[in-house]
């Protein structure tokens, strides 16, 4: 096929890959959903037919990565067929053992860097499917996108918008103090251990409910309120090293929350990675919970946020990649950015033949030394919650039950009037 037909690689694109190379797996870079259904599951053959059918609906998906490491390229793949992208598996006793089996697998580089595995098993007489694909592929917003599209309804899906808003003229003189390095951590016992660049997924579940409930009583948005929750869970599993003799007292751990750049116009809205990072500081080492989540409403605020994102656009429409290379160890070294978050909102109710889906469970990515990324997804009315840790992170598989404690702690509270209504906005999709 001849390399006009092809769409060259933007530099999100590429740095994805390099990130990818520095893993011991390529795997590593991978994202992606587990969608849980209950019953027995079906034949590969019945499966196959429905991706038959949906992915004529994401043309993008039958692109595959071309071209040398100078003009790398996605290109249509002629030899595309979904039955190359259909896998198995066994599934074990839940999803826990089963996002550990699944992060482990390869997408190969001789064909579009997507796959769809039917898991037999997931626990508990449910079975499950599985979208994964590489993030030089694809981003969290056109991943969930692909999702709606191969196992939302049946009728023609609506177009869905994955840029955080239309591009507006950047306020330079607000938004350059935000592209300054992020402060050195040396006060997170989590980075003291040697990463094993091995993974382990543990994950909670929570009525939305009660997260409206506690929004309305204190103020903040649900993606404020779960980045408290995870500034709670972070505070319990190292409790000595933010009170008030720990090395951590009166500081914060930075992290890095996605928020897309995509051009509204984008011809091909499902293909690329098209997000940049906003740091958000949670502020673990602040004593007072009402302080907390005071802060994290300023940092997820809906202004700050478009703002940086118009920035970011226009930034990475201009960057050279040999400049986005030359920065990439530092934006991608631990003791900077520790962790990730993501909020990520599946607005079409996921299932399969008329099944119902129970549980969607985001499997992020995860940058090279980092210890844990915490995702979280909203499907109907429940929020489903992934710790994705590295097996070096001591105490990762208390993280749920952290959640639902900090979460109780949160509402107990409210329910005293001991928060003040912190300043509300909108979150990152």
């Amino acid at each position: 096929m001849r390399s006009s037909t092809g769409v060259p690689l933007a530099v999100l694109d590429r740095l994805s890959l390099d990130v990818a190379a520095l893993h011991a797996t390529d795997s590593a870079l991978h994202l992606g959903g587990l969608v849980v259904l209950e019953g027995e599951p079906p034949s590969r053959v019945r499966v196959l037919e429905h991706l038959r059918r949906r992915v004529g609906l994401l043309p993008e998906l039958a692109h595959r990565l071309s071209g040398g490491p100078g003009r790398p390229r996605w290109e249509p793949d002629p030899g595309f067929d979904p039955d190359r992208h259909l896998y198995e598996s066994a599934g074990g006793a839940g999803p826990s053992a089963l996002a550990a089996e699944l992060l482990r697998q390869p997408l190969p580089r001789d064909r579009p860097l997507w796959g769809l595995w039917l898991v037999r098993r997931a626990g508990g007489g449910r079975w499950a499917l599985c979208y994964r694909a590489h993030h030089a592929f694809q981003d969290g917003a056109a991943a969930v996108a692909t999702l709606e599209r191969l196992l939302g309804p049946e009728e023609a899906p609506r177009g869905r918008a994955l840029t955080f808003r239309p591009p507006r003229p950047v306020d330079w003189a607000a938004v350059l103090p935000e592209f300054r390095p992020a402060r050195r951590v040396t006060w997170w016992p989590a980075l003291d251990a040697p990463p094993a660049q091995a993974y382990t997924a543990a994950f909670a579940d929570v009525d939305m409910a009660r997260l409206h409930a506690l929004g309305r009583r204190t103020g903040a948005t649900v993606p404020q309120l779960c980045l408290a929750l995870t500034t709670e869970v972070l505070r319990a599993l190292h409790p000595d090293g933010w009170g008030p003799d720990g090395p951590g007292h009166g500081l914060a751990l930075r992290a890095n929350l996605g928020i897309s750049v995509r051009d509204p116009d984008d011809p091909r809205p499902h293909l690329g990675n098209r997000v940049a990072v906003a740091g958000v500081d949670l502020p673990c080492g602040e004593p007072d919970p009402d302080e907390r989540l005071d802060r994290l409403g300023r940092a997820l605020d809906h202004t700050r946020l478009a703002r940086l994102a118009d920035a970011h656009r226009v930034v990475l429409r201009k960057l050279p990649y040999r400049i986005g290379r030359l920065t990439l160890s530092r934006s991608v070294d631990a003791r900077y950015t520790p962790l990730g978050v993501a909020d990520l909102r599946v607005r079409r109710p996921l299932g399969f033949a008329g099944t119902p889906a129970t549980g969607v469970y985001a499997l992020p990515v995860m940058v090279p030394g980092q210890p844990l990324f915490v995702a979280w997804v909203t499907h109907r009315r429940r929020l489903h919650v992934t710790f994705l840790a590295d097996r070096s992170l001591a105490g990762a598989e208390r993280l749920p039950e952290a959640w639902e404690s900090a979460l109780v702690a949160h509402e107990r509270r409210a329910e005293a009037g001991a928060f003040t209504r912190t300043g509300s906005g909108a979150g990152a999709s």
